[in-house]
């Protein structure tokens, strides 16, 4: 609710008094709060309006919903606020009331009317509410620091605030969440007014995959102190990104990095021993490797895995062995006799179809 009449109304509104009785007066009355108080303590108008020896009669017309109560003896007016509030807030949309006081001239017959306009200031007595209790948006993590993030506070979707004027303005701000601290350092509003989000620094979807971020809005009363405040939650998913290449498993991670401890895959072969009696060769672990973007979105647009013999010892490998380039799959190629070579020592690379270093 709000838009009430100043309670020192008449120590505010400049009411005009004339000699004559019955002239045309107007009284444009200004006002915060009346709660059943004067509205016009005496309109002095010219003329007795009590018997005997009556001079004047005054009437109240126009009198919509009966805001106003006429004292016609003392010539006042009072708010008729019993049991309500006159408000400009909706439902009510009351922004002005406007009455008329008929004056009649007893001895001459005439009448004059004289108008009396209340004009309703706005109280900052409702809060901001945002239309949705949360608010949701993806980001690739690969995302520049810099870029606008999110817009969905725009077109009445954000928060909005039934007041009036600076009361009914709202601006944005991030607030700290002592649950995630450093969702506050992630991004920044990049307009107060619209309310749009700015990412603030480079995210890493294998470091963190979600982020809350407390939204503030607020009115624009002019006093700070006098501000209404409301916060909505902003759900930040990070989306992974293509950033970071294969790894051979199982991989044991160099302390405190992303990489892999070098693997050795080995294989036993029997001399003489055809090739479609051993093939695909039982490689112990199992070559495999997979992509340490483990969730880029959709699954369409994760790269393939290609796997290749990079180089090996001695020269003559490639007479003897070749790798599937999907499964990883090592064949034999021709039997091996021990008498020329009692180890194989191949190079195995594993790439994938597109591949960008991530910076850190």
């Amino acid at each position: 609710m709000g838009y009430r009449l100043s309670i020192n109304v008449l120590n505010r509104c400049k009411l005009q008094s004339i000699k004559q009785m019955c002239a045309k007066l107007q009284y444009i009355i200004i006002c915060y709060f009346c709660a059943g108080t004067v509205i016009v303590k005496n309109m002095q108008i010219n003329g007795r309006a009590e018997d005997p020896g009556r001079t004047i009669s005054l009437t109240l017309l126009d009198n919509y919903a009966y805001w106003v109560i006429l004292d016609p003896l003392r010539q006042r007016l009072f708010l008729n606020s019993t049991g309500r509030l006159l408000d400009r807030d909706p439902p009510s949309y009351i922004s002005t009331v406007v009455v008329k006081v008929q004056c009649t001239n007893e001895l001459v017959g005439t009448v004059i009317l004289h108008e009396v306009r209340i004009v309703i200031r706005d109280k900052n007595d409702n809060t901001p509410r945002f239309q949705q209790q949360h608010y949701y948006v993806a980001v690739n993590e690969l995302t520049p620091a810099g870029t606008i993030i999110f817009t969905g506070f725009g077109e009445d979707n954000g928060a909005t605030d039934i007041d009036d004027g600076p009361n009914g303005q709202i601006e944005y701000g991030i607030q700290y969440n002592p649950n995630d601290p450093v969702s506050n350092e992630t991004v920044v509003v990049g307009n107060t007014l619209s309310g749009y989000i700015v990412l603030a620094e480079r995210l890493n979807y294998e470091e963190r995959t979600r982020y809350l971020v407390i939204v503030q809005a607020n009115d624009r009363a002019l006093y700070n102190a006098n501000r209404r405040t409301t916060t909505t939650t902003l759900t930040i998913d990070v989306l992974d990104g293509d950033d970071l290449g294969p790894m051979f498993l199982p991989c044991v991670l160099v302390n405190n990095t992303h990489d892999c401890n070098p693997l050795t895959y080995r294989i036993t072969i029997p001399e003489f021993t055809q090739p479609r009696e051993l093939n695909p060769l039982e490689v112990t672990p199992p070559i495999r490797a997979v992509d340490m973007d483990r969730n880029i979105q959709p699954p369409s647009k994760r790269p393939e895995i290609h796997y290749y013999i990079l180089v090996g010892q001695p020269s003559t490998y490639p007479e003897y062995f070749s790798l599937n380039r999907t499964t990883a799959a090592l064949l034999l190629l021709k039997p091996v006799s021990r008498d020329l070579y009692t180890k194989f020592i191949i190079i195995i690379k594993v790439s994938k179809s597109t591949f960008k270093l991530k910076s850190r």
